[in-house]
């Protein structure tokens, strides 16, 4: 594998190839998660993190807050099983009541959005 790299993250590269000779890697994806484990902003993990627990639909629109909602899952690593229980607890009442009497098991993310956007719509 050739590529180019620059400064701090050329360093940190050599330094893991310096270290063990015999540990190249294999793929880009083995490259990328190792640069990610060293540059990723933990900090702005933190910040959505704590913002994904405070977020609440209250008397938003479902649209708008479901935006936020996915631009803040998006730097969250979450399967979709939590994020579909946990958005159940961040609707308003009527979304939450609407859900409970539905008789539907959604199989993803996507499936239980349209139904929320379909009643939200009929509001």
């Amino acid at each position: 594998m050739i590529f180019r790299l620059e400064d701090d993250v050329d360093q940190q590269i050599y330094a893991k190839h310096h270290i063990d000779a015999f540990s190249f890697y294999q793929s880009l994806s083995e490259l990328l998660k190792h640069l990610k484990e060293i540059y990723e902003d933990q900090n702005l993990i933190r910040k959505c993190h704590c913002k994904y627990v405070a977020l609440k639909q209250l008397n938003k629109l479902f649209n708008s807050f479901y935006s936020k909602f996915t631009r803040i899952f998006s730097f969250l690593n979450y399967d979709d099983i939590t994020l579909m229980n946990d958005i159940q607890n961040k609707i308003n009442n009527c979304l939450q009541n609407a859900l409970s009497v539905c008789l539907i098991k959604f199989s993803s993310l996507d499936k239980l959005k349209i139904f929320l956007q379909d009643v939200n719509n009929k509001q």
